[in-house]
């Protein structure tokens, strides 16, 4: 038997259980696919709209989106409780935590902004590139001669990319559950990922799967199930992670939170 004063948590789990998580997530997924389907298409589109705004969108779409993060996660809460679903809990970040979660965007967005920076004055130019994609033409030493620009620019991109994702994974969720603070959220989620890196490692491929396979589905419309199993699947490996159990054999409770 554990307590919560002995567990160790962050847990570190199993390199198998990043694939493990998908398909926990799928199953909570399949007790009400229409829901959860519909509200994503609702949450995203309502997203996307915002990004329509003039000047300001792009910014408030990162703000907002770790609220809808937030609403998954208190989805798939009341779906692991055995609880009837409802339009509500998508709400749960709107209706809760909503400047810790909103916080967490905004770090997204500057972290976003500050590595795009860095990236340009390495002498990555994205319309360059598009441009040259479009047109067909460039000569393969022009290629050549473009790649050798902007590959250090991209690697070196790649690598400050991948500790923001690490920070921001599981913060909503450490907010929500949790009642961490923005600071905390991050530092314990980037904590909980590097412990971890295996079976994220594995978490990730199985979900690029997934997305790759939706993407083939024609308008899009594979994403309304992928998304939502992608978020099945962090809620999954949040309690792996994060909760704590009064038995290690018993299943996982949704409901607990962090220690």
């Amino acid at each position: 038997m554990n307590t919560a004063s002995d567990q160790d948590v962050p847990r570190k789990v199993a390199a198998s259980q990043g694939f493990q998580w998908v398909a926990a997530g799928f199953r909570l997924y399949r007790k009400n696919p229409l829901l959860l389907s519909a509200a994503f298409g609702l949450m995203f589109g309502a997203i996307m709209g915002l990004g329509l705004i003039p000047l300001v969108g792009g910014s408030l779409s990162d703000l907002a989106s770790p609220l809808m993060v937030a609403g998954f996660m208190a989805a798939y809460r009341a779906l692991d409780r055995s609880k009837e679903l409802e339009l509500p809990h998508f709400l749960a970040g709107v209706r809760g935590p909503v400047i810790p979660l909103m916080t967490v965007g905004a770090v997204q967005l500057l972290g976003a902004l500050v590595i795009g920076q860095i990236m340009l004055a390495m002498g990555f130019d994205p319309q360059a590139v598009m441009d040259t994609a479009k047109g067909g033409k460039a000569s393969p030493a022009e290629m050549q001669a473009m790649m050798n620009q902007i590959l250090p620019a991209v690697l070196v991109g790649m690598a400050l990319f991948v500790p923001l994702i690490m920070a921001t994974w599981f913060a909503p969720a450490l907010i929500l559950f949790g009642g961490a603070r923005p600071t905390t959220a991050l530092g314990v989620s980037l904590k909980a990922v590097a412990r971890n890196w295996l079976a994220m490692l594995t978490n990730s491929i199985a979900l690029g799967l997934l997305l790759f396979i939706a993407a083939l589905v024609p308008l899009l419309l594979g994403l309304l199930v992928a998304m939502p199993v992608l978020f099945g699947s962090l809620y999954t490996s949040y309690q792996a992670i994060f909760a704590v159990w009064a038995d290690d054999t018993a299943p996982v409770q949704a409901g607990d939170s962090l220690a």
